[in-house]
């Protein structure tokens, strides 16, 4: 898209793109409505009318697709496939021709060779005098590569230049940084090569990963994504998501092994020796880089490097060759002493490669234990350009949710409420069964003795237990201490989920780690007595890199391990499902090399659709019978005729329309609703929509009630649009469900909580509206014990007080909780639902 001329006057957010100078590429500038880093949507013309080939016909591939994805046996295929054969003898149909199991395999070994598949290698290494050899599966890693560049679905996506983005705020463009060739490490590499050359950066992820139930068998997958695609390429689950490209031998230890210095440098050894098949390839072309016409039909000078490590901390040890945990150094990124990990206001010298090469080749032991090293070599040392301790990254999932909330802070909760009384600590189980259930949100009915091992439960319990205990808690000095400690935790952790970044959130983000800093530290010293917790831990210490990984990387979503842990779950069913738990290794990746072909058809056969379909609608438009969609759920006149400005929302769950004598029977009990017509006719008067009493509603006039409303807005963060989903319903799930909005008003935006939706027809118009229980009632200034725990209190008016409003009022949803310190009509917002959330509050703040 071509940009405005960079010395023309800037508008408000317009966005300025300057490309890396060795790009050939002017700076430009976009008006922000026009900015678009996506490739078109328009369908291109699919590469072949038959795309499911080798398959004979689409429909023997799409039993395939379904076989593979339900994991069915030999016996439950042939038994399906007789079955539908006899359906389709019925029907005289040839298009189903599969025979069998066996051939259903043939066909997807014959439809394997189109993309890399995995081969079998052996490592070897001596351990006391013996030579050990272990098995290693691998899909050479440059071979990924180029199944990549090879593919013209993924070529308008990849992105070869880094730049710089920064948007306007009136004054000056600040910079912001979101993708991986948005920030400085991109950058600063692409500098030093020669000119004309790209980058092709690779995240790779490892981490051993139980298979059974009883997790005796373990896996050891490697994947790898290419972080020249955008984020919702990189991190999907289609073509140009995570795959898996290794499979490394785990090393099973004796008791008189364990724990031995040289059997645990023998097993590092066997680590990087694996690692180092997979990557030969790599090594060798980054050197001087590899010609290689992609699928735009464009002649590029490729050098890969390995941008992102993303891994949990004990994976992280392997991958820089550090001591871990025991170690004087127990970071694999800097030389901070074990002693000063819980002090994150000091910052230490950082690893290199050269330092480090030149004490593993030549250092003594007493200088490898002093800066935590193993005497072994280090794989990654000989990729050039690439620099294996600035690639290692802070990992939320592991370090966060995992790590400090999971195994520290919430324990750490636990205990204090386990050493109160019973009717109070069950109290808290209570109050958070009792909180608002919020889509995306998992719900908990307990949690002061709830065990978890899922970082995503953690992560949502975290982002709740603070209002469902600070009543518990704050009342002693200890108890509101550890709840300042979990407060700037959660500040910190959604200053890390945003999904961009500027100058001013991340100084932000290094302000909150020194108050953590200071906070936890505060509290360890508080409890020294009574507890034997120790906060000097790896993963207390290894957020003071957070920052600086998000200047270097991008944001965390980038290198955060959560995508890669969601390709556990279909090597755990292949093993479960697909093997005979004997040299499975094989057999699930060759399940897994399968399914990666499947989607690869998968997505030319869906391309094909869309390209006919396309076709279809130009030759005769109005045939065309799209699929319905939410925005269906209105009745064809009222989506027809409501007015531009209420686009931004659309209602669902359509009930059958009533008459206002009707609602007056059935909501009779429920002051909010009494003299609902009288007030509505008020509403729509002094809006301009009815003209004088003469016009106004009647007691027979009907309208139709809506209990579902679907809300866009332009998220804070990335400044996209982004959706809320709300209920207004007297029976959700079999519960009474009335969600919360942030609304529009004259004076400034208000929350308030949906009571009733409805749209009523006037003239030729409809008009969506909603009736709100406001809850802005005055309650005084913010108390300090609140701002210390970021808790942001609202006050509801009178249930009488109701108001109705447009529909088109609504900014967005909020999740409003009960402040169980207070009256029923006290109440607190939960701001850590969603980035979006959190900066409007913080703003407010």
């Amino acid at each position: 898209m071509e940009g405005l001329n960079v010395a023309s006057l800037p508008q408000q957010d317009d966005i300025k793109v300057e490309y890396h100078p060795s790009s050939g590429r002017p700076t430009k500038i976009h008006r922000f409505e026009d900015f678009k880093r996506q490739a078109s949507a328009k369908p291109p013309a699919p590469d072949s009318e038959e795309p499911w080939l080798p398959f004979r016909s689409r429909e023997d591939f799409e039993f395939a697709e379904i076989a593979l994805d339900a994991a069915l046996n030999q016996r439950q295929t042939d038994a399906l496939i007789s079955f539908i054969h006899r359906c389709v003898k019925r029907q005289h149909s040839e298009s189903f021709t599969l025979s069998n199991h066996a051939e259903m395999l043939k066909l997807l070994d014959a439809a394997s060779t189109t993309l890399t598949s995995f081969t079998k290698h052996t490592v070897s290494a001596e351990y006391q005098k013996e030579t050990m050899k272990f098995e290693v599966w691998i899909r050479p890693l440059w071979d990924w590569a180029l199944d990549l560049l090879r593919d013209p679905r993924l070529a308008p996506h990849f992105v070869w230049d880094a730049e710089r983005l920064s948007k306007f705020n009136g004054t000056s463009f600040v910079r912001f940084i979101d993708e991986p060739w948005t920030a400085n490490t991109f950058w600063d590499v692409q500098s030093v090569l020669p000119a004309g050359a790209k980058l092709f950066c690779i995240i790779l992820y490892a981490d051993k990963t139980k298979l059974s139930s009883f997790g005796t068998a373990k896996g050891y997958p490697v994947m790898a994504r290419c972080a020249n695609l955008p984020v919702e390429i990189r991190n999907g689950e289609g073509v140009g998501g995570g795959r898996v490209v290794g499979w490394l031998p785990i090393l099973e230890e004796d008791e008189d092994k364990t724990g031995k210095k040289t059997y645990v440098n023998f097993k590092n050894i066997i680590w990087h020796k694996s690692f180092y098949l997979l990557l030969e390839k790599v090594i060798e072309i980054a050197k001087d880089g590899f010609h290689f016409t992609c699928a735009d039909d464009v002649l590029r000078w490729l050098f890969p490097i390995i941008l992102i490590l993303s891994a949990d901390y004990e994976e992280q040890c392997v991958m820089a060759l550090i001591r871990g945990l025991k170690g004087k150094c127990p970071c694999p990124i800097c030389l901070v002493p074990s002693s000063q990990l819980a002090e994150l206001s000091e910052r230490h010298p950082f690893r290199t490669v050269a330092a480090t090469k030149a004490l593993v080749e030549d250092g003594s032991e007493e200088e490898l234990k002093k800066h935590g090293l193993r005497k072994v070599e280090n794989v990654f040392w000989k990729i050039p350009h690439s620099d294996p301790y600035q690639a290692l990254s802070f990992d939320c999932l592991h370090a966060y949710h995992l790590g400090l909330f999971g195994r520290h802070l919430l324990p750490e909760i636990q205990a204090y409420l386990n050493r109160l009384e019973r009717e109070t600590k069950f109290l808290v189980d209570d109050q958070i069964n009792r909180l608002p259930r919020w889509r995306g949100l998992n719900h908990f009915p307990k949690v002061v003795k709830t065990t978890f091992t899922d970082g995503v439960k953690f992560e949502d319990i975290s982002k709740q237990i603070i209002f469902a205990c600070h009543n518990i808690l704050s009342p002693d000095p200890t108890g509101h201490l550890l709840l300042q400690c979990l407060r700037s935790y959660l500040n910190l952790d959604m200053y890390a989920g945003l999904e961009v970044q500027t100058p001013e959130r991340l100084q932000e983000g290094r302000e909150e780690i020194l108050r953590f800093s200071y906070l936890i530290n505060s509290y360890w010293a508080n409890t020294l007595e009574t507890s034997k917790k120790n906060w000097a831990f790896p993963k207390m210490h290894t957020h003071v890199h957070l920052f600086d990984d998000i200047e270097a990387k991008g944001v965390s979503r980038n290198f955060n391990t959560k995508p890669n842990e969601k390709l556990h779950r279909p090597l755990k069913q292949s093993y479960q499902l697909r093997t005979n738990f004997k040299d499975v290794a094989k057999q699930i990746l060759r399940v897994d090399h399968h399914s990666w072909v499947l989607t690869s058809i998968r997505d030319q056969v869906d391309e094909l659709d869309k390209f006919l379909k396309s076709q279809a609608s130009l030759k005769a438009p109005e045939d065309s019978d799209d699929a319905l969609t939410l925005e269906a759920s209105l009745d064809s006149k009222a989506s027809e005729s409501i007015p531009d400005d209420f686009a931004h929302i659309k209602l669902g769950s359509k009930q059958k329309r009533q008459s206002f004598q009707l609602l007056k029977e059935s909501w009779q009990d429920d002051i909010a609703f009494r003299g609902f017509r009288r007030r509505l006719n008020l509403f729509l008067y002094e809006n301009g929509v009815l003209d004088g009493p003469e016009m106004s509603l009647q007691e027979n006039h009907l309208f139709t009630e809506y209990r579902f409303l679907k809300v866009n807005y332009e998220s804070m963060v990335d400044w996209r649009q982004a959706c809320d989903y709300l209920r207004c319903s007297p029976n959700f799930h079999n519960r009474p469900r009335y969600d919360c909005a942030i609304l529009d008003t004259v004076a400034g935006p208000i929350f308030g909580r949906l009571l009733f939706l409805f749209i009523i027809e006037i003239g030729e118009t409809t008009y969506p509206i909603a009736l709100v229980h406001p809850l802005d009632a005055p309650f005084g200034p913010p108390q300090p014990q609140d701002l210390e725990l970021g808790l942001f209190r609202l006050r509801a008016r009178p249930r009488e007080a109701s108001e109705f409003f447009f529909c088109r009022s609504i900014i967005r949803g909020a999740l409003v909780v009960p402040d169980n310190s207070r009256t029923d009509r006290d109440l607190l917002i939960n701001d850590l639902i969603d980035g979006d959330m959190y900066l409007r509050i913080q703003d407010m703040l």
